[in-house]
């Protein structure tokens, strides 16, 4: 699925909230904070430049609900924007939120996405626009969607 389809066939046993989070486009952050009415933390676990004669990083996040894991996202994301380059290692901002904050709707194509034998399920995904090109893989517990905040 790319940015400028309007429709899409998941195989069978995604529920439809789970096809909203397999086709968000940088904003699965905003649409678990919408459905649980909480905040959703981005959680930086890794954030390594990997390439010394470009703006190559290695990223690993978690999205958190509170102190529940709601999504891990890995990503090799590739810069040649320097301000982009700044706010992403300095101000410490998330993919998604880097986008927002610049007004930018990147391009967004879904790769693939599967269901593993736990209920949990993955997608992988890219987003691009000029000066930054993002390869996204998000693994979904089974239970995304049945999570407890805490009171």
């Amino acid at each position: 699925m790319s940015s400028r389809e309007t429709s899409i066939t998941f195989p069978p046993g995604f529920t439809p909230l789970e096809r909203i989070l397999l086709t968000a486009n940088g904003n699965v952050q905003r649409i678990l904070s919408a459905y649980y009415n909480a905040k959703i933390v981005v959680k930086i676990i890794k954030n390594e430049k990997v390439s010394t004669q470009a703006g190559v990083f290695d990223r690993e996040v978690d999205l958190l609900l509170q102190d529940k894991v709601c999504c891990k996202a890995t990503s090799v994301v590739t810069i040649s924007n320097a301000k982009y380059q700044r706010m992403l290692v300095e101000e410490n901002i998330a993919i998604g939120q880097l986008f927002r904050y610049l007004n930018i709707l990147p391009e967004y194509e879904l790769m693939n996405v599967e269901r593993r034998e736990n209920g949990a399920f993955w997608r992988r995904y890219t987003l691009k626009s000029p000066g930054i090109v993002c390869d996204i893989l998000e693994d979904f517990p089974a239970s995304v969607f049945e999570l407890e905040p805490n009171s």
